[in-house]
């Protein structure tokens, strides 16, 4: 499903409903000092799915899973809820957030829109929390910034700092940073895997006259 790309524009309105979104770049400590309040958001338990099918399904929709293995060592990740109805918990109608900390900043925070489809509006607003002075451009497919990252990139901030990717009712905003060093780490795996490959074919080469002798 595709999204109409946000126009940015400020009112009044908008800069107060985003004010309890999160920011990539925080501590963990100031997401959660936001977050963590009784009308806004909570904790989500780490709780397995016992049906290993729908466990599967449920890691295979999650927009970073391919990527996962790949970011530094020591990144955590949370999972959060926070309500989309102002001034009470909802348990139904909000955001299921999973957020990433490396050296205990948040690096990537993903935004699965939960009770409704997630809409232009939201998707402005979850931008401009992590824009700071910078400003977001719309990246299209097939150029040479798409095709630069590792983890999906359909907007980036002017500076370069921060990139997001919007697949269906997710939002991910990350690092840059991240970004390059996952595009790294599989570059490196790719290299290796041709290198064995290789090694395998001259192996395959010598000792075919041997295998083959007498034919």
């Amino acid at each position: 499903m595709r999204h109409p790309a946000p126009v940015f524009f400020v009112t009044l309105g908008l800069i107060l409903c985003s004010s309890v979104f999160a920011r990539v770049g925080e501590t963990q400590e100031e997401f959660e000092r936001r977050l963590l309040q009784p009308s806004v958001g909570k904790f989500v338990p780490r709780e397995k799915n016992p049906d290993p099918a729908k466990e599967e399904e449920l890691l295979r929709q999650q927009p970073f899973n391919d990527v996962r293995a790949h970011f530094p060592v020591g990144t955590k990740e949370r999972k959060y809820w926070k309500s989309a109805v102002p001034n009470m918990l909802s348990s139904e109608n909000g955001w299921r957030l999973h957020v990433f900390f490396q050296d205990n900043c948040s690096v990537l925070e993903a935004y699965l829109r939960v009770g409704d489809t997630i809409n232009e509006f939201e998707i402005r607003n979850i931008l401009r929390a992590s824009q700071g002075t910078s400003e977001w451009r719309k990246i299209e497919p097939d150029t040479l910034e798409a095709k630069a990252s590792a983890i999906g990139c359909d907007y980036q901030l002017a500076d370069g700092s921060l990139r997001a990717r919007l697949v269906g009712n997710w939002l991910m905003v990350y690092s840059a940073k991240l970004d390059s060093y996952v595009k790294e780490q599989i570059r490196l795996i790719e290299e290796n895997r041709a290198r064995n490959m290789d090694e395998r074919t001259r192996n395959q080469l010598l000792s075919a006259p041997g295998s083959t002798a007498g034919f």
